[in-house]
């Protein structure tokens, strides 16, 4: 009887230490799991706000909104342009954009110029080397938002280099958002004002 009585002790304490290590497993279980899913929350906040940041700012781009007019100086016999017009917007939804804060760039296969903003910005024809905001529509400030228009003049002094034929790039990039691509050809036979394509 004896025998039995030491047997019974240890399969109660074998018993007790199973039970032990049983809740010492889940408790561990327990904060692993929770690690995990903490981590994953993390990861997928942080994914959620680079989708979010990444909409904001194709959102807040800019778009043609009409026509692209290049202009031939008035008293000159050359064939070349003098200024490029260039109507723009943001699209229904979009952010507004700073034009004020606007970077325009003129490329062609021999040049590439960044132009300045022509002072004053508003409602005025550029200098050489300049770019302004000719025209508003439904607005009269440097702030484009959605419903209101722009025409943007763009006058590179290095237009002289443009011949019939010759593609060309105008890109205008807002401070935040999405640049505006512009690839145009100047028309085989110049006219005193130009439809590009």
């Amino acid at each position: 009887m004896l025998h039995t009585d030491l047997r019974r002790r240890e399969d109660g304490f074998t018993g007790l230490e199973a039970a032990i290590v049983l809740i010492a497993f889940i408790v561990v279980a327990a904060v692993f799991s929770f690690v995990v899913l903490k981590t994953g929350f993390h990861a997928t906040e942080e994914g959620q706000y680079a989708i979010y940041k990444g909409v904001q700012q194709a959102g807040s781009g800019l778009e043609v909104s009409g026509t692209i007019y290049g202009v031939k100086p008035v008293q000159q016999e050359q064939l070349t342009i003098k200024s490029i017009l260039i109507p723009i917007s943001v699209p229904p939804g979009g952010a507004a954009v700073d034009v004020g804060s606007m970077s325009v760039r003129f490329v062609s296969p021999s040049f590439v110029e960044e132009l300045r903003p022509n002072d004053p910005l508003m409602h005025a024809y550029p200098k050489d080397g300049c770019w302004s905001v000719q025209e508003t529509y439904n607005n009269d400030n440097a702030l484009l938002e959605p419903g209101e228009r722009f025409l943007i003049n763009i006058t590179p002094t290095s237009m002289r280099g443009l011949h019939p034929n010759m593609q060309f790039t105008v890109e205008m990039k807002p401070a935040e958002g999405a640049p505006l691509r512009v690839v145009r050809r100047v028309p085989p036979h110049i006219d005193p004002v130009n439809e590009l394509h």
